[in-house]
């Protein structure tokens, strides 16, 4: 039987020469220059409300709520600090970006007020503040977790440097250092490549990554989509 190695890698080949069916198009967004401000700013709100979710459909909603003229200054800090509770909180709904009254809205909110008075309304001041080092933007974001709601998690943090990384122009220093995002569909490649055994937490998945990518070329984040995909795919094709 191929090692374990062997397998992953075969994983990662297959995935990027097209073996291995995928959604059209996960994280839908707007066409932003990827640079941008607003480009950033779209690819830091949404994902704090990203849990007990389908993660596509969180995306079709602040895809929707982008467009929208009367909810898109929602991704705008500046514009948010300065409106209503309530209105912020009917019109995340409005598209279904929020899902959880007030949870989501209260999140929403607090990571518009750290960004607003801490770093002029823009993420990419934090990731100039801490040098794109990715050590750093995870400390900063796990010690200060009251301004940082869920974006501060061990998965949420690493999974915004990974998203950052596929579609702004972020150069993350550092970047073997972002964990494997341990959602369902990793812990379930996990198990069934031998790496853990089901039941395993999300700390101890994405320890074994790293352990078993060591010294391989390939890093943790970047086996994500693969596994991601290769699970919704009822392990297809098999390695």
């Amino acid at each position: 039987m191929p090692s374990l190695l062997t397998r992953i890698k075969k994983l990662h080949q297959l995935f990027h020469s097209g073996k291995i069916l995928t959604l059209a198009q996960h994280e839908v967004h707007p066409e932003n220059p990827k640079g941008s401000r607003e480009n950033y700013l779209y690819f830091t709100l949404p994902p704090s409300l990203n849990f007990q979710r389908q993660s596509p459909a969180m995306w079709r909603a602040a895809f929707a709520t982008w467009h929208d003229t009367e909810t898109n200054y929602l991704f705008f800090p500046e514009r948010v600090v300065h409106t209503p509770y309530s209105k912020v909180q009917t019109d995340l709904r409005k598209h279904k970006l929020s899902l959880q009254l007030n949870k989501h809205t209260d999140i929403w909110i607090t990571l518009c007020k750290t960004f607003n008075e801490e770093y002029k309304s823009d993420p990419r001041e934090l990731i100039k503040k801490f040098n794109a080092n990715v050590s750093s933007i995870i400390q900063e974001l796990q010690t200060n977790k009251k301004k940082f709601p869920y974006l501060n998690g061990a998965k949420m943090s690493n999974y915004w440097l990974y998203i950052l990384d596929q579609y702004t122009d972020i150069k993350l220093k550092n970047k073997q250092l972002v964990s494997i995002i341990p959602d369902t569909h990793v812990a379930q490649c996990s198990a069934h490549l031998g790496i853990t055994k089901e039941g395993a937490s999300p700390e101890e998945i994405a320890a074994e990554w790293f352990k078993t990518l060591e010294g391989s070329g390939l890093t943790p984040v970047e086996m994500h989509p693969v596994l991601w995909n290769w699970s919704r795919n009822n392990f297809q094709p098999e390695v």
